[in-house]
């Protein structure tokens, strides 16, 4: 349950985990909870979609519920997305890049990046069927956490000192492996088969950027994990449509 609660304090705007001291060991064995925290964010969709619908349709019930996924995390992925899209944009060296992502303030190039990475799911839920929108909004995030877990797992953590962030690469097998079963159990049981091949691409995504962030940064940050969260929600929602042949209509 600690681990539970870190993981969604880590998360989320949720202010709970808080008791007693933290030390990176304890932010390293919550990652393994990471999907269950996109469970904790999938029901608060799921129950506002619900509620929501009886006034809203289509693409404008699509945005309130982007946003309310934005606010669960106050932003805190977004955030990360438009930072890396800053730094690698920035080109030049490594530091370079790193100094751009820390930088509070927002590029225009990432503005951009932000804007479409938001509109390509408002779009996407929006032509998600009627009948499988909950499982889709519930998956969503579950999708999107689990996917920090094998990015951490398979890189290092590109700045110099600790941190939180350097604590989420140092898991190991055990914690990618919990993570990678619960994801897995979740899925299998929303979409049958299919859920072998979504943990495969999700993985083979972040395995991917691993190797990119690897030749760019050195390493990965607490904003990669954002823009990869980011990036897999969306690759969710697109897959979920051609699987459902939504997207050929």
């Amino acid at each position: 349950m600690r681990g539970f609660l870190l993981a969604l304090r880590f998360l989320t705007i949720i202010p709970l985990g808080r008791g007693g001291a933290v030390v990176p060991g304890d932010i390293t064995r919550s990652v393994s909870y990471y999907p269950l925290v996109g469970v904790f964010q999938g029901l608060v969709l799921v129950l506002f979609a619900l509620v929501l619908r009886a006034w809203f349709t289509g693409a404008l019930l699509s945005c309130i519920l982007v946003l309310i996924l934005v606010l669960t995390n106050g932003g805190f992925h977004l955030d990360g997305f438009m930072d890396t899209v800053d730094g690698l944009a920035g080109g030049g060296e490594r530091d370079k890049r790193l100094r751009i992502m820390s930088d509070p303030g927002a590029g225009a190039v990432g503005v951009v990046f932000t804007f479409f990475i938001i509109a390509l799911k408002v779009l996407a839920l929006a032509a998600v069927p009627a009948a499988t929108l909950t499982t889709v909004l519930f998956l969503l995030p579950v999708v999107g956490r689990w996917s920090i877990v094998p990015l951490a797992f398979w890189s290092g953590y590109a700045r110099e000192g600790g941190g939180l962030g350097r604590a989420v690469t140092e898991i190991g097998r055990q914690e990618f492996l919990t993570a990678a079963l619960i994801t897995f159990f979740i899925l299998l049981y929303f979409i049958g088969a299919w859920a072998f091949l979504v943990l495969l691409l999700t993985g083979g995504v972040a395995f991917v950027f691993a190797l990119f962030f690897k030749a760019r940064l050195g390493g990965v940050t607490g904003d990669v994990f954002g823009f990869q969260a980011e990036i897999s929600e969306v690759l969710f929602l697109l897959f979920f449509l051609i699987i459902t042949g939504s997207a050929l209509r």
